[in-house]
């Protein structure tokens, strides 16, 4: 995916292993990170590659998805807008199954304790 503020590269195996790269390293063909879909994950990935195709277009993009998938020695190439909505799906859904890569880092963020909810609440009352 490539759009104005965000790239991404998402690398799925037959076997479930999925690959993920952002940025530059999206841009470079690098992954960064790399984890496993659970069996129910990769079959609603291959329903979803079954069932939703993307309407390829011809125009030049800068900001666009581009889907590679093999099949044997077949290399199916498709461009399209951001806007393609079954593209769009595909895409929200590898980055839900790989929220795991960044999930050490939401968990190290502090944690509001009950004087801040309170003080919040307190302050957002009208009296």
């Amino acid at each position: 995916m490539h759009g104005d503020t965000q790239t991404a590269l998402y690398i799925v195996e037959q076997n479930g292993t999925i690959a993920f790269g952002g940025g530059m390293d999206a841009i470079t063909g690098r992954t960064t990170w790399k984890g496993t879909l659970t069996s129910a994950q990769l079959s609603n990935l291959q329903t979803l590659l079954r069932n939703e195709q993307p309407k390829a277009t011809s125009k030049r993009l800068s900001n666009r998805y581009i889907i590679v998938s093999t099949q044997g020695d077949a290399i199916q190439r498709v461009v399209v807008p951001l806007s393609d909505s079954s593209a769009t799906e595909l895409y929200y859904f590898l980055e839900e199954s790989t929220l795991d890569r960044i999930q050490s880092h939401l968990n190290s963020l502090p944690k509001p304790s009950m004087n801040v909810i309170s003080d919040r609440k307190m302050k957002g009352t009208s009296q």
